[in-house]
C-alpha cells in the first residue's frame, strides 16, 4: 500500500476536488453525529420521563414509543450512512467506474451501488424519519395553543 502524503492528497483533490469537501466534511462531522443523537435521546427520554415534566399526569407512552421509533431511524441511517462512506472511500478509492454508468472513484462507486440494499436501507430510513418529524409538527395535539382559542 503506498504511504500517504500531502502531496499525493493535494494532486488527487486538484484533480477531483469534490473530494476534498466531501473528506473534509466527513471527517470533521462524522465522529460527532453518533454522539449528538445519543446525548439527544437521552436528554428527551429524560425529560419525558422525569416527574417534575408532569403535572399530574402520568408518562405519555405515545410520545416515548416516538421518541424512540426516530432514534432508531436516525441511528439506522447514520450507521449505514458512514458504512457507505467507509466502503466507498476506503475500500473502493481506486474503483475503476463503468463507462457510461458511473464515474471512477469513490463517488462513482457509490452511484454504482445505489439500488442496493446497502443504501436503499438508509433512504427508507430517512423518509420514515421525515415522515415521523412532520406528524409530529402536523399532528393534533392537546396541548397546543392554537387548540384553546381562549388562550
Amino acid at each position: 500500500m503506498p504511504e500517504f502524503s500531502l502531496a499525493r492528497f493535494y494532486m488527487v483533490c486538484t484533480r477531483h476536488p469534490h473530494l476534498l469537501v466531501c473528506a473534509t466534511t466527513l471527517t470533521l462531522f462524522a465522529p460527532l453525529i453518533p454522539g449528538i443523537l445519543v446525548v439527544l435521546f437521552f436528554q428527551c427520554m429524560a425529560a419525558l420521563l422525569s416527574p417534575a415534566n408532569r403535572k399530574k399526569e402520568g408518562i405519555k407512552w405515545g410520545l416515548v414509543s416516538y421518541t424512540v421509533a426516530m432514534f432508531s431511524f436516525a441511528t439506522v441511517l447514520t450507521g449505514m450512512q458512514l458504512d457507505i462512506r467507509s466502503i466507498s472511500f476506503i475500500d473502493n478509492r481506486e474503483f475503476p467506474g463503468v463507462k457510461g454508468v458511473a464515474p471512477p472513484g469513490p463517488l462513482g462507486y457509490q452511484s454504482f451501488i445505489w439500488s442496493g440494499a446497502l443504501t436503499l436501507v438508509p433512504n427508507l430510513m430517512f423518509i420514515l424519519n421525515n415522515w415521523l418529524a412532520d406528524a409530529y409538527l402536523v399532528g393534533p395535539s392537546s396541548d397546543c395553543a392554537l387548540s384553546h382559542p381562549g388562550v
